[in-house]
């Protein structure tokens, strides 16, 4: 399924002042559960930095958070399927059974999204508030610039684990 832009559940999009001064902004939006990134959010996410890319009547893209925090990373409790969601890049090992077709899945949403909306052609400027953990630094990350406000705090416990 492709996301509608006019139906979004994860995030917020919005174009303020169309034309030669016209800003994207993309606003996660749930502080429920500290705005941490399921599936449908990547996919929304996706389809907002497409469409700002895109927009001749968009300069800056904004990117922030509703809430307290940035994000806490990856949503454990994520039940959705990948396969609710049309394929940005289709190719290598989807469909399959087991460890490859997760894989495969993983390098999409979490390596291949991000890297894509690092090399937005459009400047990009993050606001993080409180606090950004593991996945959610991946998000934000993609910024040319980061705003931290005071409370601000960043941390990747994966490193802790070994898994860098």
């Amino acid at each position: 399924m492709a996301v509608d832009l006019k139906d979004l559940k994860t995030i917020h999009y919005e174009v303020e002042n169309p034309g030669e001064n016209g800003i994207a902004i993309v606003t996660l939006d749930r502080p429920e559960a500290r705005n941490a990134q399921n599936k449908r959010m990547t996919y929304e996410l996706e389809a907002a930095f497409t469409d700002a890319a895109r927009r001749s009547d968009v300069k800056v893209i904004v990117f922030r958070a509703e809430g307290p925090h940035f994000c806490s990373g990856h949503d454990m409790r994520d039940t959705e399927s990948h396969k609710e969601f049309s394929l940005v890049f289709p190719y290598g090992g989807f469909g399959r059974e087991g460890q490859e077709g997760h894989m495969a899945w993983e390098e999409e949403v979490y390596f291949n999204m991000c890297w894509r909306w690092r090399n937005l052609p459009k400047p990009v400027i993050a606001a993080a508030q409180g606090k950004t953990i593991a996945g959610g630094l991946m998000l934000l990350w993609i910024a040319d610039v980061i705003i931290a406000s005071e409370d601000a705090m960043f941390s990747d416990p994966v490193v802790g684990m070994g898994v860098n």
